[in-house]
């Protein structure tokens, strides 16, 4: 429990789903090893669940299986028994077999060690995507038939036709404590959450990402989820279906999503050529890696070697290197008073303040107050509105106040309304304060006169906006008339001098 809570500190600096990460204190720095070129596209790289010395690599036109070990990047073996591409080869859960998908409308299965073909699978009608065992005897896949499907390993056939989206399936995962739950992401937008065992064709839940989903990972425990495609990432909370998340840090589509082991780190591989690692607690950018070729695929070993594959056939070796050494920090002061926190560099620990323990012990109406009567920090007050409106926790802690308490509550609204860091959070308190509270303001003298406070002070605000608004509007016609206006050549503004002279 401990690892998967997110330390105020760590919260990012704008309490609403779209902002820009911010970057953490944590690092993870990463040095380049070797590369290796192949003759193809490389569309997968997955790891073997058993032996993480090798891993299967989906090429142009076959299927290799390679070493892990940036010093010897040999080709163990490779499978080349497709009329066409192949698609999304996957290990299962024993590492003995792998199936892929391809061009052709085929699912096949293969054994590891004799690379021969065990079963073919037909009943789709275009190039499948997506393909992976559900369990040592099923399996499941996507197509751009705009189906899912699952079969029977033993018997050969289709058990059932899960469901459709709207275009082509291109992405799946499985949820992590439930093999029968499975995501599955679309050039339709959607990301869409089936139960294989229901008969009904329609999805239990459906997420809007907004672009064509390239990918698909589940995060803690299956409660939490990320969609990558476009050039910007979401987190979706799966218990309620909301959006908590929304990042871009590219230009370019991100095309694939790989979490650590460790669930503590997410990253991502794009177009724009980067693998770029994240925080799964804060979802902030904490570093990237630069290649020389478009990212297709990402995989993580140990928590530490990074393995991408490229849309020119290079696969590129990266290993996080080791921190290096700093002396313990002494505590000032100063720091201790500072929201009772303290840092701890060379062993990267976070000791609790006392509002994380609350929150941590969900008491969200005792770590509200001690941010408002007790610490009174706008900065601090800020995160903690920004973590109870996470947790959907706002409007209890606001509820059932006093006349008293509540005047103080308003008065830290008065400063976060004047600050324009902070404004977003004074609004959005306010106007709950305004719904539960609306007689009290106008009965209560001391209510009453801070509310009509707070009102000026945002009439002011809106003022200064509208005249910033203005001016910018001024400024772009000016620039657009500089624009039209065409330069005179030199001879005649030398002509025009010389009249002037005479």
């Amino acid at each position: 429990m401990f690892n998967e809570y997110t330390f105020l500190h760590n919260l990012p600096d704008i309490p609403v789903p779209y902002v820009n990460p911010v970057t953490t204190q944590d690092s993870w720095n990463v040095k380049q090893l070797e590369s290796k070129s192949f003759d193809s596209i490389i569309s997968r790289i997955e790891i073997n669940p058993i032996k993480n010395e090798e891993m299967v690599v989906t090429f142009g036109n076959r299927i290799r299986f390679i070493s892990t070990n940036s010093k010897k990047t040999e080709t163990l073996s490779e499978i080349h028994q497709f009329k066409d591409t192949p698609y999304s080869a996957s290990y299962r859960e024993d590492g003995m077999l792998i199936v892929t998908g391809g061009e052709e409308p085929v699912v096949r299965v293969f054994d590891v060690q004799s690379k021969n073909c065990l079963r073919k699978f037909t009943g789709h009608t275009g190039p499948i995507h997506m393909t992976r065992f559900i369990s040592k005897h099923q399996l499941i896949s996507g197509s751009n038939d705009c189906s899912i499907r699952t079969w029977d390993i033993q018997t050969g056939e289709q058990i059932q036709l899960v469901g459709k989206h709207q275009d082509q399936v291109r992405c799946g995962v499985k949820h992590p404590n439930n093999e029968n739950l499975w995501l599955t992401g679309s050039y339709d937008h959607t990301v869409k959450l089936w139960d294989t065992r229901s008969s009904s064709p329609a999805a239990s839940s459906t997420f809007d990402h907004g672009a064509p989903v390239e990918d698909v990972v589940m995060l803690h425990g299956g409660s939490m989820a990320i969609t990558a495609g476009g050039s910007y990432f979401k987190v979706w909370d799966l218990t309620n279906g909301k959006q908590v998340y929304k990042a871009s840090h590219t230009m370019k589509t991100i095309t694939s999503l790989f979490v650590s082991e460790s669930e503590k780190r997410f990253f991502t591989g794009g177009l724009d050529q980067t693998v770029k690692i994240f925080s799964t607690q804060s979802y902030s950018l904490i570093n990237s890696v630069t290649y020389k070729e478009p990212i297709l695929s990402v995989a993580v070993i140990d928590n530490n070697k990074i393995i991408s594959g490229s849309a020119k056939g290079t696969v590129y070796y990266s290993r996080k290197t080791k921190p290096t050494p700093t002396s313990k920090v002494k505590t000032t002061k100063k720091s201790k008073s500072s929201n009772n926190t303290i840092i701890t560099e060379h062993l990267n620990i976070y000791k609790s303040s006392i509002i994380d323990k609350l929150l941590r012990k969900f008491e969200h109406r005792a770590a509200f107050d001690t941010a408002i009567y007790v610490n009174k920090s706008q900065d601090l007050v800020f995160r903690v509105v920004c973590e109870l409106s996470r947790r959907e926790a706002l409007d209890i802690v606001l509820k059932g106040r006093e006349a008293e308490p509540l005047e103080e509550i308003l008065q830290m609204v008065n400063k976060l309304i004047t600050n324009v860091k902070y404004q977003q959070c004074g609004i959005m308190l306010m106007e709950k304060i305004v719904d539960f509270y609306h007689t009290a303001l106008l009965e209560n003298k001391s209510l009453s006169n801070i509310f009509f406070v707070i009102k000026t002070n945002l009439a002011k605000e809106l003022k200064k906006q509208s005249q910033i608004l203005e001016i910018a509007g001024a400024l772009d016609l000016l620039y657009q008339n500089s624009a039209k206006t065409p330069k005179r050549k030199l001879d005649e503004v030398e002509q025009d001098q010389e009249k002037q002279q005479e």
